[in-house]
């Protein structure tokens, strides 16, 4: 009992350190932070609180970023930022280096909270919505996950936005629909008023344009 009182307290000193920062962008290269991340990793993984806190100055304007896109409200985005960073500290093995960066770690747990939320919020509302990933989802899930952490490098952002800004309007709509919401397939075609078939044929051939624009392990390999 008297453990479980003090992890408590401790992560709410935690936390109130972290709402103190304001998240603020920095100059990012992806080799040194793979290498520096481990480090701090370890450090967190032992119950080092100053070791979040670099992360955290380090990552969490990316991270608030993300989650603003998704919640569209600045307030509850820093809180389910609060949340991601605060998941990193008490379930730091859960991130595998060997399956990608943390940064890209980060932002999947961002925003599948971010989802988790708006499908509550959703609920008390009395709208049934649903956040399971639409066919192709762990394609689509890497290749976010990829092309946000693209901020490492200007001229992989730079193709990213060139790639999706090629797509036809309609095909990058599914796309980012199915990220940002986290809707279906079924529901995408609701939302857009169109044949389930049509929403499908869009996220494919959206896929395939993207595949052949980018180089590289964008999560776009075909099957």
């Amino acid at each position: 009992m008297l453990r479980a009182s003090r992890a408590g307290a401790e992560a709410g000193i935690l936390g109130f350190r972290l709402s103190m920062i304001r998240p603020s962008p920095l100059k990012l290269n992806a080799q040194s932070c793979d290498a520096e991340d481990s480090e701090l990793l370890a450090r967190i993984r032992s119950g080092d609180p100053d070791a979040l806190i670099v992360l955290y100055r380090k990552y969490s304007a990316r991270v608030f970023s993300l989650l603003c896109r998704i919640l569209e409200d600045p307030l509850t985005a820093e809180e389910i930022l609060q949340d991601t960073f605060h998941r990193l500290w008490l379930r730091s093995e859960l991130f595998d280096p060997t399956k990608g960066l943390l940064l890209s770690w980060l932002f999947t747990v961002g925003r599948n909270l971010a989802l988790d939320y708006k499908r509550k919020e959703s609920r008390r509302a009395g709208i049934n919505v649903s956040i399971e990933g639409v066919e192709d989802s762990d394609r689509l899930e890497k290749w976010m996950q990829n092309a946000t952490a693209a901020a490492f490098d200007e001229n992989d952002s730079e193709a990213l936005r060139e790639a999706m800004n090629e797509l036809p309007e309609k095909q990058r709509k599914v796309i980012e629909l199915a990220y940002w919401e986290g809707l279906t397939q079924e529901e995408l075609a609701v939302r857009l008023g169109e044949p389930l078939g049509t929403v499908k044929t869009r996220v494919r051939l959206a896929f395939k344009k993207l595949r052949e624009k980018l180089s590289g392990d964008w999560g776009l390999c075909s099957r």
